[in-house]
C-alpha cells in the first residue's frame, strides 16, 4: 500500500528463510505502492499540452501504441483530453503490435493491401485496355466484399485460384463463389449457379460493377432468378480516395467489421477510438507499418510515440524524414525516469495510473543491506516487471516494462553477460568419438572455454532473473509478491 515500508516488509518475508548468495525478487508492483508512484489523466492532460505546446483544439498523433486496456487506454484517454475539440490519429502497426498481441487479423490484412495496391497498379496502367476494366471490376467487388464481412479466398484471373471469378466465405463461413458482371446479372447468375453445382458451393452471388456511376450491386444469384431477391447497391465513389492510400487500412472503410483478440476477445482498434471519443476528439484509427502515413490526414500539432522498446528507433525515423513537429515517446510522458511505460491502471473509472518505481537500484541497495544487518547473510535484490518471454501458444511477447529488471543491487549490477559451452554437444561429440564416461567427465571438468566452441546465447544475468521471478510469480495474481531464488551463479567470476 502507498507509505508502506517496503524494507521492513521484505525483511519480514525473507528472515527466517534467506541464505548466502540468495536473490531477492521483489515485483516492481508493490515498490512503486509503497512510493505513492501514481499519477492522474489531468496531470497527464497538463503535462502533453506543456511539453507540446498544443491546444484543446490540436491534432495529435499516436504511433505504434500495444494494445492493452490496462497498459494504454488511459494514456490515450489523456492525449485524447488534451485535445478535446481536436483530433487523435492513432496509427497501429499491423497484424500485430510490437509485443505480439494481434491488432487485425493477418490474413485480411495481407489480402486487403494486395488487393489495394493491385487496384493502383491496374488504374494506373489501364488506358483503354478493356481487360484492364474487367479485373478492376473484380478487385473492386472482392474490396466491397471484404468491407461487408466476407473473407476472399481467391480471385481467379489473379491469383490462378478457384473456378469462378471470386471465391468467398461469408461471416457464417460458407463457402461462396461469386461472377462478376457490368450489365447482364440474369444471364451471370445462370452462370454462377452452374459453377457453384460443378464446385460444390454453399452459395451463389453475382457482383455488378459500373466503373461510369460507380457502384457496385450484389444479390444472391439464385433469388435473383427466382424474383425473391433484389440486387443491393453500393456507391463506391467516397471509398477510392481509401482503396488509393495502398499502405493503410482506416478503420472507417472496412465497416462494422470486428478483430477481436483470440484471447481477451476485445477489438482494441474500436476500444481506442470509443476511448478518443469519449474525451470529445475526433478520432481517425489506420492500421499501416508506415509511420509516416499520418501526415496524410492533416497537419499534426504534435507526435507521442506510443512503442515501448521501438521508441527511439521510430523517433529517429521521423527526424530523418525532417519533421519539426513536437515529439515525445511515451517515457517523456509524465514523471521520470520511465514516464508512462510500464505503467498500468489503478483505478479505471478515477484515471490513476500507478507508474514504475523511482530510484529502483537505490532501493534494492537498502533492502540488501538491511537483510545483511538483520541476518547476517549476504545477498543481492532485484526489481522486476514483466518477464522477457514470448508465449508459444499465444505468441504474445510478455514484456511490456522497458526491461525485465526495472533494478537491481550492486552485486548484480556488475554481474556479466551468462554465456557458456554447449555442453550437450561436446559430451554427444565426445560419444561418438569413442570416449568414456570417465573420459567425458574428466575432459569436461579441465576444459578451458574455447572461442571456437558452439556457445550459449549470451543473455544479461539480471534478465534472466527478472524473467524466473516473474513466471514463478504468476504476474502476481498468485499473491507472490516477493519470489526467492537460490543457487544461480550469479557473481561477475562465476556466471
Amino acid at each position: 500500500m502507498p507509505t508502506d515500508d517496503i524494507v521492513e516488509i521484505t525483511l519480514d518475508t525473507v528472515k527466517d528463510t534467506v541464505q548466502d548468495g540468495d536473490i531477492v525478487c521483489v515485483t516492481e508492483a508493490v515498490v512503486a505502492r509503497s512510493q505513492n508512484r501514481y499519477v492522474t489523466v489531468d496531470e497527464l492532460v497538463q503535462d502533453l499540452r506543456c511539453k507540446l505546446s498544443v491546444g484543446e483544439e490540436g491534432t495529435l498523433a499516436v504511433i505504434s501504441p500495444i494494445v492493452s486496456r490496462n497498459r494504454f487506454v488511459l494514456v490515450l484517454s489523456a492525449i485524447a483530453r488534451a485535445v478535446r475539440r481536436g483530433k487523435v490519429v492513432v496509427q497501429l502497426s499491423v497484424p500485430y503490435d510490437e509485443v505480439g498481441n494481434q491488432v487485425m487479423d493477418e490474413d485480411f490484412a495481407s489480402s486487403r493491401f494486395r488487393l489495394k495496391k493491385t487496384l493502383g497498379s491496374l488504374l494506373e496502367v489501364r488506358g483503354n485496355t478493356p481487360q484492364m476494366n474487367v479485373l478492376i471490376r473484380e478487385i473492386l467487388a472482392a474490396l466491397k466484399f471484404q468491407e461487408l464481412g466476407f473473407t476472399v479466398t481467391a480471385i481467379r484471373k489473379i491469383t490462378g485460384k478457384g473456378i469462378a471469378d471470386i471465391t468467398l466465405h461469408d461471416p457464417q463461413g460458407r463457402h461462396l463463389v461469386v461472377e462478376v458482371t457490368f450489365e447482364d446479372m440474369p444471364g451471370t447468375a445462370e452462370k454462377v449457379l452452374r459453377i457453384a453445382s460443378d464446385s460444390e458451393a454453399d452459395g451463389a452471388l453475382v457482383a455488378a460493377v459500373d466503373l461510369q456511376t460507380r457502384e457496385i450491386a450484389i444479390v444472391d444469384a439464385a433469388g435473383l432468378l427466382e424474383g425473391t431477391a433484389k440486387p443491393h447497391v453500393y456507391p463506391y465513389s467516397d471509398r477510392l480516395a481509401l482503396y488509393d492510400a495502398r499502405d493503410v487500412i482506416t478503420l472507417g472503410e472496412i465497416g462494422d467489421r470486428l478483430f477481436p483478440h483470440p484471447i481477451t476477445g476485445i477489438d482494441y482498434a474500436r476500444m481506442y477510438a470509443k476511448a478518443i471519443e469519449a474525451e470529445g476528439a475526433k478520432c481517425e484509427i489506420l492500421y499501416t507499418n508506415n509511420p509516416l502515413a499520418v501526415f496524410n490526414y492533416g497537419h499534426i500539432d504534435g507526435i507521442v510515440i506510443g512503442a515501448v522498446h521501438e521508441r527511439e528507433s521510430l523517433k529517429n525515423l521521423f527526424l530523418s524524414f525532417g519533421t519539426k513537429t513536437p515529439m515525445l515517446t511515451v517515457k517523456d510522458v509524465g514523471p521520470g525516469p520511465w514516464g508512462v511505460i510500464g505503467s498500468n491502471v489503478s483505478d479505471l473509472e478515477a484515471g490513476i495510473l500507478k507508474l514504475l518505481p523511482d530510484n529502483a537500484d537505490d532501493v534494492c541497495d537498502t533492502i540488501k543491506n538491511r537483510v545483511e544487518e538483520a541476518t547476517g547473510k549476504d545477498i543481492e535484490v532485484l526489481i522486476f516487471g514483466d518477464g522477457a518471454y514470448k508465449d508459444p501458444d499465444t505468441g504474445i511477447y510478455e514484456l511490456a516494462d522497458p526491461y525485465p529488471s526495472i533494478g537491481c543491487s550492486a552485486g548484480l549490477r556488475k554481474a556479466s553477460l551468462r554465456q557458456g559451452t554447449k555442453l550437450k554437444l561436446l559430451v554427444e561429440t565426445m560419444f561418438r568419438q569413442g570416449r568414456s564416461r570417465e573420459e567425458i567427465a574428466k575432459e569436461l571438468a579441465t576444459r578451458p572455454p574455447s572461442r571456437d566452441s558452439l556457445g550459449t546465447t549470451p543473455r544479461r544475468i539480471t534478465g534472466i532473473l527478472a524473467t524466473m521471478a516473474d513466471l514463478a510469480a504468476g504476474s502476481a495474481d498468485a499473491g507472490t509478491p516477493i519470489v526467492l531464488i537460490r543457487n544461480f551463479p550469479h557473481k561477475s567470476q562465476g556466471a
